[in-house]
């Protein structure tokens, strides 16, 4: 007769899903997602860059114990997808940049970034990369909004108990990103046409979603190293006055400002597209985009 009570109690309560994100943007998505269920682990730590970062032993031993990894992709950590089959191979694996419900953009080559006619283009915007998709796609709250579902599906398959918590977080969480693309869009319209340029090309999506495309970019959508071909055309474009401001971030760093507008009226502003610098949680993305536009709107005033 005792019997049904002792394997009540034998019985382990379920424990809080364990839960990696990639960097700080996707931590933050998947904060507002699991809401007071869990708190999701960093892979890369706030302060790194996702283009350059490795695996250390306490992140690579996370990952062996994670059961549910949310990260960007390979195109913008390949690093990381080298490593999750061996070191996660049991872990439900979110990769964004293949969920459905968003539109992708290309990714854009070099320093000149307004549209040109095919027969205009020339070397310098020749496509390298053909058909390789930008990864920066956190930077539109429409397309982080759509990654709120994928994240809740995964988050409910470890975790069943909490899966009407995790819907109902996903679909609140939409409600809100959606009017923060609203908000960013109606704060920057005041300053459509303006001529700015961006340190590393990472800003399109946030372009898209401000609908204030810009001009030029110092260094590609990778992180590398920027062409000194097209540093020189950007150079011509600020004397000229077609370049009125210039976004920098920690990939290109501040200098460029000085060398780009010596001599002119050059404008600039720091930006953080990758959260570096931001405190961890689900405040973190929409303090991320809200900064953007803060620093974009003060560059062109």
């Amino acid at each position: 007769m005792r019997l049904a009570p002792l394997l009540v109690l034998a019985t382990p309560a379920l424990a809080e899903p364990r839960v990696l994100a990639d960097f700080g943007p996707t931590q933050s998505l998947v904060a507002i997602v699991m809401g007071d269920r869990g708190t999701p682990g960093l892979i890369v730590p706030q302060g790194g860059s996702p283009h350059e970062s490795a695996l250390r032993p306490s992140e690579a031993a996370a990952l062996s114990e994670a059961d549910v990894v949310v990260w960007i992709g390979p195109a913008l950590t390949p690093w990381l997808g080298e490593a999750l089959p061996s070191l996660a191979p049991d872990a439900r694996v979110v990769t964004l940049l293949d969920a459905p419900g968003w539109e992708p953009l290309p990714a854009r080559e070099g320093a000149d970034l307004a549209p040109h006619d095919d027969d205009d283009q020339g070397p310098e915007h020749a496509d390298a990369d053909a058909g390789a998709t930008d990864p920066h796609a956190w930077l539109d709250p429409a397309v982080a909004a759509a990654w709120l579902d994928p994240i809740a599906e995964a988050l409910s398959a470890a975790d069943p108990e909490g899966a009407a918590a995790y819907r109902a977080n996903a679909e609140a969480g939409r409600a809100e990103l959606l009017a923060l693309r609203e908000e960013v869009a109606a704060r920057l319209a005041p300053r459509a046409g303006a001529g700015y340029a961006v340190g590393h090309d990472a800003l399109q999506y946030f372009e898209r979603a401000a609908g204030l495309p810009a001009a030029w970019a110092i260094a590609p959508f990778d992180g590398g190293a920027p062409a000194p071909m097209g540093v020189a055309a950007l150079r011509e474009a600020v004397l000229g006055g077609e370049v009125a401001c210039v976004l920098t971030d920690p990939e290109t760093g501040d200098a460029w400002s000085g060398t780009l507008g010596e001599g002119t009226a050059l404008r600039s502003a720091r930006v953080d597209p990758e959260g570096r610098f931001l405190d961890p949680g689900p405040g973190l993305y929409p303090a991320l985009v809200r900064g953007l536009a803060d620093a974009l709107d003060a560059c062109l005033s």
